[in-house]
């Protein structure tokens, strides 16, 4: 049909104003345009807003959390618009509101600048001064959270101008603080109160908990509280109580190092004051350099790396120094059989200032010595088993001004591990002497000098300069001698000699800075020089040994390699809406060295959401690189570490890690955090099959292979907290292989050497009255690996005749790690009685650590044993350090 011109036009223009009306009416339909009588007299915010839907009626759409509880408004209104009254309604706070359809949505809006406070300031102990590290200081209502730093400093963003505060921290009492700001900053100086141990038990205060978490990849642990769990000796010792953590392995009681979700005994970073200390662990690990009764804080991180830190490619282990009480003269004197130690602190400069010295030495020689060599005396043989070590530290620090601080800080340490086995037999008129001895000295020296400096309102600068030292050398000889009353013989030597020297000079700048409530950003940079002097020096010969060895010593040692290592980084800390909060961050790191220069990119992204007040999933993935390897030739018996730098020929390893977890609180008591994980490692490198007689600081490159690994696993925390238990359960489910070139296990994968795959402990501590504590731990894990040795020596013996040589031979392996050690397990039990007298506080530690007496050996090795029909048989020998063992401590501490 056709329509003429007029009657086209008249309907087209009646469908046009058809239109035009509908929108009219649609737009006159906003709920924002109704006309409105409101009356509201100093009132809740939130109140007012609840009253305004009943007035009108309106679809007001909003979660209480994001309005301040302290808000609160006057407001008179005759015939106003809605959005008029909403904009007024909200105008002091920083929110926002959108129309949806028919309904209106409040969110927040951190835009309002001008409505954003910042509160800066320091968190420390009310008796002693110390400023705490890792305390939270947060908004309930607003979920709003800032953490204090390694100084104890914090800075929170909030909106409006009148809120409270929360601050808690492990072992202390939580305080709130009610704040009116009436302009654009604020500073606080917030004391927390310790829990002695009376106030817990009478009082049934529930911040006493051993360890917190953020999921099961950063761990927090209650440096105050571990020494009262069952441990060797009743000292407690933070490498003790994370060896049952989940995701943690070593060897048995904790020999051979720590492995972290996989990861080998060198990617572990361990920072005393922000300087690396390369070796974490005295007796080969039973304990850590890291004396508690002068340390504070503990920070484990095991995956999900801040972008601060790098260098190492599985875990973090960053602990703070005590500072010493700035109030008043203080010590403790701790003993007991496995160790003593003494520690003094106080102030200087009318309290400006403080300082502290902590002094500790081993006692394992004073039994193991006799012992083993009564051991030893029975079986015909000679010798016997030492170990020591002793560490000291001193801090210094001076506040300059309200916003400047110096710290001065020094550690030094040493170990000595002696294994001594001598046998004679007489053959007719010949006396034959057959001598195995290995010895081993380590030791670590740091220094740190920092100094901090608070930058207007809402930025935190700390600069530091270090110093960091390891040194380790061990002996293996094995001394075969044949004389009669008239001469000499024989005499062949077998001597083996491991170095490693590192010194290490570095320089560290940090900002901390908020730009608004919902970014905390952290930007920063260093360099270190690094100076390497590893060596092996293997001799193999039968007379003349002395000037070899001064020939070629003093050339071992004249040889070095230095390396230059820079990194800057990057992290913005913010959220997404009410639920997500994600950390992304990127760290650069360059290495200098010989005629090349490695540059190496490292993403960090970490996020959480909640899914309620009482739980959340999280995940992250990141890359790290580390510019450092560590040698460690395969062998039984003790580890043979000597550390070297990637070079222009060996390149730095890499990873990637990845993680998925879910954390649940439930109920008051109980709480679960489960994590899955993986890792791929790239560029590790292992010693080859063969051996050069000696190995320096350059020519190691040439008997190296480069290779791969991953790990994965599954961890499961379960956590108990109340007032009178407090512990947990820890489970892990793990795999870690590596595979390397033809050269090495036939090209094919094997197992990681602490590969378990089952881990599983309980760790629990209960206060029995006001004075006695109860602590129980047991472990259950499956048995390492370990590969039987690549380098033997053979003793050539005619029949009925003594002994005439020893030769050194390669030995093949079919397979790498291809053995396993039988099952760990052990349980520990300790009472101890906590009272005061004098003024001064006493705490005496009574129990058994491996009560049934488990021979859970620490290695397997290789030894020649003289038989009654003088044939020299060898046999393999498990070595287990620690049987059945009392545990008696007293520790006093005094003012």
């Amino acid at each position: 049909m056709v329509l003429p011109g007029n009657h086209f036009m008249r309907l087209l223009i009646l469908t046009f104003s058809l239109l035009l009306a509908s929108a009219l009416d649609t737009f006159a339909q906003s709920p924002l345009d109704q006309r409105v009588d409101f009356q509201v007299q100093d009132v809740p915010l939130i109140e007012a807003l609840e009253k305004l839907i009943d007035k009108t009626g309106v679809n007001l759409n909003f979660t209480s959390r994001i309005i301040p509880p302290t808000q609160r408004v006057t407001l008179i209104s005759k015939g106003l618009r809605l959005s008029t009254i909403l904009d007024e309604l909200l105008r002091d706070v920083p929110v926002s509101y959108t129309v949806i359809g028919q309904q209106i949505v409040l969110s927040r809006d951190y835009r309002k600048s001008n409505l954003i406070k910042t509160i800066t300031g320091y968190v420390s102990d009310r008796q002693s001064g110390e400023r705490i590290i890792g305390v939270l200081v947060y908004e309930p209502d607003l979920g709003l959270v800032a953490s204090t730093n390694e100084f104890g400093f914090f800075t929170l963003k909030v909106p409006g101008s009148e809120f409270t505060l929360v601050a808690n921290f492990l072992g202390y009492r939580s305080d709130t603080i009610s704040l009116r700001v009436s302009g654009k900053s604020q500073y606080l100086e917030i004391f927390l109160e310790p829990i002695f141990l009376k106030e817990i038990i009478v009082k049934e205060n529930p911040d006493s908990n051993l360890i917190e978490t953020n999921g099961n990849s950063d761990i927090l642990l209650n440096v105050g509280l571990v020494s009262r769990l069952a441990s060797l000796g009743g000292e407690g010792d933070i490498f003790r109580i994370a060896y049952t953590l989940p995701g943690i392995t070593t060897g048995a009681d904790g020999f051979g190092g720590i492995a972290v979700r996989g990861g080998s005994v060198d990617q572990n970073l361990f920072l005393l004051d922000g300087v690396p200390v390369y070796n974490g662990t005295h007796g080969i690990g039973i304990v850590s350099v890291f004396n508690t009764s002068a340390i504070k804080s503990t920070r484990l991180i095991k995956s999900n790396f801040p972008a601060k830190y790098g260098g190492r490619l599985s875990s973090v282990w960053d602990v703070q120094a005590k500072e010493g009480n700035n109030r008043h003269f203080e010590g403790e004197a701790d003993i007991g059989l496995t160790s003593g130690k003494i520690t003094l602190q106080g102030p200087f400069a009318d309290s400006k200032g403080s300082w502290l010295v902590s002094g500790r030495r081993a006692f394992f020689d004073f039994f193991s010595i006799p012992i083993s060599s009564r051991i030893r005396e029975k079986d015909g043989v000679d010798g016997y088993i030492s170990y020591l070590f002793y560490d000291f530290n001193a801090k210094l620090n001076h506040t300059l001004g309200k916003k400047d601080r110096i710290h001065f800080g020094i550690y030094t340490g040493k170990d000595r591990f002696e294994d001594i086995y001598r046998q004679t037999r007489l053959y007719q008129d010949t006396s034959v002497y057959l001598g195995d001895e290995e010895k081993v000295v380590w030791g670590n020296d740091a220094a740190s000098l920092r100094w901090t400096h608070r930058l207007g309102n809402s930025a935190f600068l700390n600069t530091s300069a270090s110093f960091s030292r390891y040194r380790y050398e061990s002996t293996d000889l094995v001394d075969l001698r044949a004389s009669t009353i008239e001469n000499d013989l024989l005499r062949n030597v077998l001597l083996l000699k491991y170095n490693s020297n590192i010194v290490d000079y570095g320089l560290r700048v940090e900002l901390d800075f908020s730009t608004n409530a919902n970014h905390q950003i952290k930007i920063g940079g260093g360099l270190t020089r690094h100076s390497f002097q590893p060596g092996i020096v293997i001799f193999d010969v039968a007379t003349q040994i002395d000037s070899i060895l001064l020939d070629t010593l003093g050339e071992w040692d004249k040889r070095k390699l230095n390396s230059l290592e820079v990194s800057i980084y990057g992290q913005d800390r913010f959220r997404v809406g009410d639920r997500l909060s994600v950390v992304a961050g990127l760290r650069i790191g360059f290495l200098g060295i010989q005629d090349r220069t490695y540059y190496s990119p490292q993403p960090r992204l970490s996020a959480e959401y909640r899914l309620s007040s009482r739980s959340s999933f999280s995940a992250s993935a990141g890359k790290v690189t580390q510019f450092l390897h560590l040698l460690s030739p395969t062998s039984v018996g003790l580890p043979k570490d000597l550390w070297v730098s990637a070079t222009s020929i060996v390149p730095p390893q890499h990873a990637w890690q990845f993680t998925l977890g879910y954390s649940r609180k439930l109920n008051q008591s109980w709480s679960l955090d489960a994590e899955v994980y993986y890792k791929y490692f790239k560029d590790l490198i292992l010693f080859k099959g063969t051996f050069l007689e000696v190995v320096n600081a350059t020519n190691w490159q040439d008997d190296v292979a480069v290779g791969k690994g991953q790990a994965r696993g599954f961890e499961l925390l379960l956590k108990k907290h109340t007032a009178k238990v407090s512990g947990w359960v820890g489970y892990t489910l793990a795999w870690s292989d590596r595979q390397f070139d033809k050269e090495i296990n036939k090209g094919e994968a094997f197992p990681f050497r602490l590969d378990r795959r089952h881990n599983f402990d309980i760790q629990f501590l209960t206060k029995l009255n006001p004075s006695w504590e109860l602590a129980v731990g047991f472990k259950l894990a499956s048995g390492s690996a370990f590969t039987l040795p690549v380098l033997e020596y053979e003793l050539v013996q005619a029949p009925g005749s003594p002994p005439s040589e020893i030769v050194a031979n390669p030995r093949v392996v079919d397979r790498l790690n291809g053995q396993r050690l039988p099952a760990y397990h052990k349980l520990d039990l300790s009472f101890s009685k906590t009272f005061f007298h004098n003024q001064m506080q006493h705490r005496l530690q009574v129990g058994v650590s491996n009560l049934y007496n488990r021979k859970n050996p620490l290695y397997i090795t290789i030894r020649d044993k003289f038989q009654p029909s003088g044939e020299v048989k060898r046999e393999f020998v498990q070595v287990s350090l620690l049987p059945i063992f009392p545990t008696l401590r007293y520790v006093l501490k005094f003012r």
